[in-house]
């Protein structure tokens, strides 16, 4: 699987799963103002190099194995290791977090990952009814970091979700980032607060990286 690698001489390293080894203009300057930090990020091609179109069925066909292999790779650099998504992303990220709880138990070395605007809904929601999640969801145990926008419907289901990850005995963190959207950093359309946190991202998931690590202690 080809990687995109942002070297960087710190201990922490990231593993983003944008799904596109991070092309987009704002994941690249993010992961390249991570690494003058001392941030090293890693950005996997998972859709690319499987000729897979970024769909949700997509994600199923992606081997477990190979996601978990780089897992297993960048914990052997003996760096801090981190896993990132977005969106509907972080469905992918956390199959490979609990198919990592599998197969590793007794690592300890993933040190836990930060859920950006997370879409873990299995199907459509509902009005009045009890939101359904993916089967990977409750199924992990590492630290989890979820941040949503002030300005999404899932705003209201936050603490559920948060109630339905620490399940499987994650330690979950939520907090809203008042007066922004979902997928804010990729829209045609930002307001100033919008326009204000993308050219500041790096700093979030530094305060998110914080906040896991306070949680181990």
């Amino acid at each position: 699987m080809e990687i995109r690698v942002f070297p960087a001489k710190g201990n922490i390293l990231i593993i983003g799963f944008a799904c596109d080894n991070g092309k987009s203009k704002h994941e690249e300057a993010t992961s390249e103002s991570l690494a003058e930090d001392g941030i090293e990020v890693w950005m996997p091609d998972m859709l690319g190099t499987y000729m897979l179109p970024k769909s949700r069925s997509s994600y199923n066909e992606i081997p477990n194995e190979d996601l978990t292999h780089i897992i297993y790779e960048a914990i052997s650099t003996n760096k801090e290791v981190y896993i990132v998504a977005s969106g509907p992303d972080t469905q992918l990220l956390l199959k490979t977090a609990a198919h990592w709880k599998k197969e590793y138990p007794d690592y300890k070395d993933l040190k836990g990952a930060i859920l950006l605007f997370p879409r873990l809904n299995d199907g459509a929601p509902e009005p009045g009814v009890e939101p359904k999640y993916i089967e990977s969801v409750g199924s992990t145990t590492i630290p989890l970091m979820v941040l949503e926008g002030g300005r999404t419907p899932n705003r209201w289901g936050l603490n559920h979700l948060s109630a339905k990850l620490a399940s499987g005995g994650s330690r979950v963190i939520s907090k809203i980032v008042p007066d922004i959207r979902g997928y804010f950093f990729n829209r045609a359309d930002p307001n100033r607060t919008e326009d204000i946190v993308t050219s500041q991202l790096s700093g979030l998931i530094k305060v998110s990286l914080f906040y896991l690590q306070e949680s181990s202690k």
